[in-house]
């Protein structure tokens, strides 16, 4: 926190044999630290969210396993909670109720917002990967592909059951359902095994009375001789089997 009134949130970037070249020295550790600021509301959400009742914020945001929670009272950017909560009693008892049509309506417009910014960029988001349009030839994404892209950055601060309500707001496609799709993937290798599993038919007698016709003997292939066969029979003919030599004479 920058003088307890401005959150910074500190990004990592790291690559794998990435170093860091320092006057006339090389620093091993390549890793990029970014710091940008981040909405204080967004911290807050969950200890609203928890509140079942009206209370004063010192005590929503009391936390005895973070203590350092209770330094979020200071942020300048709490300011706008209204947008997700009701405001209850006067401004010295400065209580809260957490009301979740409003949270919607604000995360959307967060969602909104971010979606704007990155088709402003020229982001390629697709294929569920940020790319720049640098390196795209056609950038074919839709609205659609930008909001749900959006949605999945605002949702690394939500919890799961709230990303999906924010889903379903913003009009979102529901994704397919992880035993549903199990589902699916188990009918197809069923059918797949079956269709390996099938012996294939021979061609049969003709049939009598829609019954097979059981009275024939078998047809037993012929088995055809080779000449490398005659001769080997032909050498072997007048030879004694070896075990004929220990018998008892």
């Amino acid at each position: 926190m920058a003088g307890d009134s401005l959150i910074q949130e500190v990004l990592t970037f790291s690559e794998n044999k990435r170093s860091w070249f320092i006057d006339d020295s090389v620093k091993s550790d390549g890793k990029m630290h970014l710091s940008t600021p981040i909405d204080p509301i967004f911290l807050v959400l969950p200890y609203l969210r928890k509140s079942q009742l009206a209370c004063p914020l010192d005590q929503i945001l009391k936390d005895d396993e973070f203590p350092e929670t209770e330094r979020l009272l200071s942020c300048s950017g709490l300011k706008h909670l209204s947008q997700v909560a009701d405001k209850k009693g006067d401004e010295e008892l400065n209580a809260y109720k957490y009301n979740e049509e409003k949270a919607l309506s604000w995360l959307t417009r967060k969602t909104e917002r971010v979606s704007e910014i990155l088709r402003q960029k020229g982001i390629h988001v697709s294929s569920n990967n940020a790319v720049s349009a640098t390196f795209v030839k056609t950038n074919t994404d839709t609205t659609e592909n930008y909001l749900k892209y959006a949605h999945g950055v605002v949702s690394e601060y939500l919890a799961d059951d709230l990303s999906a309500r924010l889903s379903k707001h913003l009009g979102l496609p529901e994704p397919e359902t992880g035993p549903n799709k199990r589902k699916q993937l188990a009918s197809a290798n069923t059918n797949t095994e079956a269709t390996h599993k099938r012996p294939k038919l021979e061609a049969q007698e003709p049939l009598k009375n829609g019954a097979l016709d059981l009275s024939k003997p078998e047809k037993v292939p012929k088995t055809s001789i080779t000449a490398k066969d005659k001769a080997r029979a032909k050498s072997a003919t007048g030879s004694k089997n070896i075990s004929s030599f220990f018998k008892k004479k």
